[in-house]
């Protein structure tokens, strides 16, 4: 019992019956509800809304089999319990077909065995009631979780899958579950045949289970990176088949995206200290040649060889010029912002020219209401810059879009459209070393999103590019910055650690 008085409420229209219940209830420490027929009954349990109801079977106005009938629709939870002087199987019988729980002969030889009936209904109740809960949970937990979880039968066939699918994979569970082969036509072709060999391992044997990492396509047509793995079943025995095969899908794509922001932040200022060193060997030569073949020029106007040595030459020397601009850092005054407001801005700034070219991009950035801690004006540089760029590659008609995605610690930016000509070689649009044209903007793009610590991709396919510039939220920045923080410390106490022995020597 809780420590809340339980309430009852007892239907009968026989007054010394009722009382008489009342009295022996109440002592036992409920409080009772009285009713002396079935339609008042049932007004009496709206308004109190008792733990529990003992109704009889032959009363005025409404019968009691009604009155359980009604009590079915409307609390099929609360327990009843049938108090009646019939005493025919076939009442009975039809009192438990309509809900009733349990079920007492009048007149009742000894209060006992009624207050025992009590019990053992609210205990009952309490235990459904608890199971209730605990499906609920587990439902909620499973539906909820940061994770797509499935389940697929016999040849494969997806038999579950939680509202993970539309988090991950961009599809609702009726379109998934739509598709009996929905989950396998979700995977890399490459991996395809290799995890369905594994799934089907594993329906064939309860003992087996599997981890891999792969490739998943999303609705929208971007590669989603994840760690499938399934579920081992505890209870097997032997090497049994079973019916299902269960499992996730974790998706790991801003854990990669991180890793490859920290490797690509090593790899730039490993290049920057390269670049730096082979540009002063190169310059000191350059300038030689380009000395000599100014003198030449002077002396010998008439040498073509003189000019084209000097023309090469000062090529040169602006190549190395440029990769130094690419590789120095650049001036930020970060302050917190919100993604989708600079997107909005800059949507706003470049209305005349989408006008212009007969685009209205379509919007999705209810995502990118972030916080982050970056600077605005290059933020907007960059979106600008890649609008500009998808609005030229468009077809006549084509369509464009600005779709906006948060993960673990980043907000993605996507913007992209169709495509009049596919990019011949989606690799190269980042690098520094194109003389010119449309792609100019994209190296300073690249530039400009690794100075902010965050990460710039092309990805094209089926007449369709995108542009995905992925920024940290304020938070993943702090922590970033207090991680690089102790790191310098570490390394300070490092160096005086080596230091100190010379120090003390001395």
């Amino acid at each position: 019992m809780s420590a809340r008085r339980p309430t009852l409420l007892t239907i009968d229209d026989e007054d010394m019956i009722r009382e008489t219940i009342a009295v022996y209830m109440e002592n036992r420490g409920f409080t009772v509800f009285e009713a002396p027929d079935g339609r008042r009954g049932l007004e009496m349990f709206l308004e109190k809304r008792p733990d529990l109801v003992l109704v009889d079977l032959r009363m005025p106005e409404m019968d009691g089999l009604e009155v359980l009938a009604r009590l079915r629709d409307i609390a099929p939870d609360t327990p009843t319990i049938v108090v009646s002087g019939t005493g025919v199987l076939q009442d009975a019988v039809e009192a438990v077909k309509r809900g009733a729980w349990d079920y007492i002969v009048k007149p009742i030889q000894d209060m006992a065995i009624l207050g025992l009936a009590v019990d053992k209904a609210l205990e009952r109740a309490d235990l459904k009631r608890a199971v209730r809960q605990a499906e609920q949970r587990y439902s909620s937990l499973v539906q909820n979780i940061p994770l797509l979880i499935f389940s697929l039968t016999e040849g494969l066939r997806l038999e579950f899958v939680n509202q993970g699918c539309r988090t991950l994979l961009g599809y609702t569970q009726e379109e998934a579950l739509a598709e009996p082969d929905w989950l396998l036509r979700r995977i890399d072709p490459e991996q395809r045949d290799w995890v369905r060999g594994k799934l089907e391992e594993c329906l064939g044997d309860c003992s087996r289970s599997f981890s891999r990492q792969c490739k998943l396509r999303h609705k929208s047509g971007r590669t989603v990176h994840g760690v499938l793995k399934s579920i081992p079943v505890s209870s097997c025995a032997g090497h049994e088949p079973r019916l299902r095969v269960e499992g996730c899908i974790m998706d790991i794509g801003d854990r990669m995206l991180l890793e490859k922001v920290l490797v690509q932040k090593e790899k730039i200022h490993t290049l920057g200290a390269i670049s730096a060193e082979v540009a002063h060997e190169i310059r000191n030569p350059l300038m030689a040649i380009g000395g000599f073949a100014k003198r030449l020029t002077r002396k010998m106007p008439e040498l073509k060889e003189a000019a084209i040595i000097l023309e090469e030459a000062g090529r040169l020397e602006r190549f190395v010029n440029r990769i130094r601009d690419y590789l120095n850092p650049v001036r930020q005054h970060p302050v917190p912002v919100v993604v989708a407001d600079v997107v909005r801005d800059c949507l706003a700034l470049l209305a005349p020219e989408l006008t212009g070219a007969g685009v209205t991009p379509r919007l999705d950035l209810e995502a990118a209401a972030v916080v982050v801690r970056e600077d605005p004006d290059i933020l907007s540089q960059v979106v600008i810059n890649l609008i500009r760029c998808t609005v030229t590659a468009l077809p006549p008609r084509g369509s464009m879009w600005l779709t906006a995605r948060c993960g673990e610690g980043f907000v993605h930016l996507e913007i992209g459209g169709d495509q009049a000509h596919p990019v011949a070689d989606a690799e190269k649009v980042f690098l520094p070393f194109d003389a010119g044209g449309d792609t100019i903007g994209l190296p300073v793009c690249f530039r400009l999103m690794r100075s902010m610590g965050g990460a710039l991709r092309f990805e094209q396919q089926d007449g369709r590019g995108w542009f995905t510039m992925s920024v940290m939220t304020a938070e993943t920045r702090q922590a970033a910055n207090g991680a690089d923080a102790a790191g310098g410390d570490a390394t300070a106490a490092g160096d005086a650690a080596i230091h100190a022995p010379e120090a003390e020597t001395r």
